[in-house]
């Protein structure tokens, strides 16, 4: 039977209808939207990537010009003379059971030799400096000098009634076990150069 035109039309069919046709075209929309979200995801993940990379030629750059800094600073000759005088100085006044020393030059030129140690050890333990990096950069050296005026930081620590260079003992004590636990240079094997 022919429709008649003067009929009119039931509004809630009308409805019913687009609401029919505006889910299937949000279903065609999801389905079709699925593969741009995807090559988006992975889009992401190289941009996330190349972030990391990048970070991780940043930490080694660093480190790098962490070691460099402290070979330059430990070859340095003022800095071997130093060492030479800070060791010099608590022999002698080790020798006059430690008389005259707490307030002298002297007791301040030791006291600054451990402050640049106890420095760079504090900056290890807030994170600002790798651990590991200033104790294979340091490790003998620390160990070395924290030994050396070791009797002179007794001195001032009794003298003051509080740890003297706390963070300078800690990066020697730190760094003499990582030594002890580093593999002798004669067991690890050599890099290849190829």
């Amino acid at each position: 039977m022919p429709l008649d035109r003067t009929e009119e039309a039931n509004p809630v069919t009308d409805i019913t209808t687009l609401i029919q046709i505006l889910s299937a075209a949000s279903t065609i929309s999801v389905i079709l939207g699925v593969p741009f979200i995807v090559l988006q995801l992975k889009q992401n993940a190289r941009i996330l990537q190349v972030s990391n990379r990048q970070v991780e030629v940043m930490i080694h750059q660093t480190r790098s010009q962490v070691f460099l800094n402290i070979a330059q600073r430990l070859s340095d000759r003022e800095y071997v003379l130093r060492r030479k005088l800070v060791r010099d100085l608590v022999a002698e006044y080790s020798s006059k059971d430690w008389k005259g020393f707490l307030e002298s030059n002297d007791s301040f030129e030791i006291r600054a030799f451990a402050a640049t140690y106890e420095a760079s050890a504090t900056m290890a333990r807030i994170g600002m400096i790798d651990e590991g990096t200033l104790q294979q950069a340091l490790g003998y050296w620390a160990v070395s000098d924290w030994r050396a005026i070791e009797p002179a930081i007794l001195q001032l620590q009794k003298s003051w009634g509080v740890p003297a260079y706390p963070n300078f003992r800690w990066l020697a004590e730190s760094s003499e076990a990582y030594l002890k636990a580093a593999p002798s240079p004669d067991t690890v094997p050599a890099r290849s150069s190829g």
